[in-house]
């Protein structure tokens, strides 16, 4: 079969090539046929050797497909059900960690298209447990952004108890920021202001309004602290999302965010350390809410915000092409032209 194989550590040691097609070696595995898979921030960084894996794999995880076959010990999931996966495998299940409620950060973890094979293919095999049956009306390609989605409804809905009616500084403009915009429209927020550079000012920007953020505020031409108190009537936002992870990003959001407030923390640094405005913190009483990777308590949901969506969520893709296009699509990322990409394999 055809698959986007990661052969080697480094940078763009990727190749399309053919790849044996998997089949069910355990009985409660089901073979999927891939329809769509989107592409992550994560496997940008994959491909240019800077994020932590183990190749040999196919890469790819976000994706959504159709049931080919499954083993004789599934019950629920028949031949034709189309499904998405929570992408983070084999969790041992009772280490504090998995007890505690992030089976997805449990060390024992296998993630397909980081530590096994994914879904950049023709076919992939997902255990049951993993697996979720969705609605006919959500399209291929919105669909394969539900895992993604889930990262964000957990943080921002789940812990952060973003409500109807609060305020919303979202810093970035990428791929993680355009999903806080939906989930904070889902929420009712009553103004979500998007916070980025001068090379989301076009494009980036233009698909964040259309998804319901009502502010665009770019950071290297905007006085982005006087604005958002202007917003909020010298309050500051309830809540912050910060996508960026970078250190100026993590000040500015200290100063915006109002007496008491909360920020949802999902950008990477990576870096060894940065330096934050601690005092500020302590004296404004701020609470800190960290994420990382999809919680799978909450995915269900997710679903649902999908099936009923709170606005028309096309603009959250700026790019559909082949897997025969992979590596055009992955170097107009790269240079940021662009939020999130979906390659067409068997749709």
């Amino acid at each position: 079969m055809k698959a986007l194989y990661k052969y080697a550590p480094g940078e763009k040691t990727t190749k399309l090539t053919d790849r044996p097609m998997p089949d069910i070696t355990r009985p409660d595995d089901v073979l999927i046929k891939v329809s769509a898979v989107a592409v992550c921030g994560m496997d940008i960084h994959i491909y240019h050797g800077n994020f932590p894996c183990t190749p040999p794999f196919i890469m790819g995880h976000e994706f959504v497909g159709i049931v080919e076959k499954t083993g004789h010990a599934v019950t629920t999931l028949s031949k034709g059900n189309r499904v998405v996966a929570q992408p983070h495998l084999h969790a041992c299940g009772i280490c504090d960690v998995c007890t505690s409620g992030a089976p997805q950060i449990c060390e024992h973890k296998l993630s397909l298209g980081i530590s096994r094979d994914g879904a950049m293919a023709d076919y992939v095999v997902v255990p049951e447990k993993y697996l979720h049956v969705i609605p006919v009306n959500i399209p291929d390609k919105i669909a394969t952004l539900i895992e993604p989605m889930t990262i964000v409804e957990s943080d921002l809905i789940g812990r952060g108890k973003f409500t109807k009616g609060e305020t919303i500084a979202i810093i970035g403009a990428g791929q993680i920021a355009h999903l806080a915009v939906v989930a904070a429209k889902a929420a009712g927020a009553s103004k979500i202001i998007v916070i980025g550079r001068e090379n989301d000012r076009i494009r980036r920007f233009k698909s964040a309004r259309a998804l319901g953020a009502d502010n665009t505020l770019n950071a290297e031409r905007d006085d982005v602290y006087s604005e958002v108190m202007r917003i909020t009537k010298k309050k500051g936002v309830d809540m912050i999302f910060e996508a960026s992870g970078s250190e100026q990003g993590i000040n500015s959001a200290i100063d915006m965010v109002r007496i008491c407030g909360r920020m949802c923390l999902l950008g990477l640094s990576r870096q060894e350390s940065i330096r934050v405005n601690w005092d500020k913190m302590l004296k404004k009483i701020i609470t800190l809410h960290f994420n990382m990777m999809s919680d799978y308590e909450r995915i269900n949901r997710t679903i649902e915000m999908f099936n009923h969506p709170p606005c028309d969520l096309s603009p959250l893709i700026s790019h559909e092409a082949s897997l025969d296009q992979w590596e055009t699509v992955f170097e107009e990322l790269t240079l940021g032209n662009g939020t999130k990409a979906v390659l067409k394999i068997n749709s």
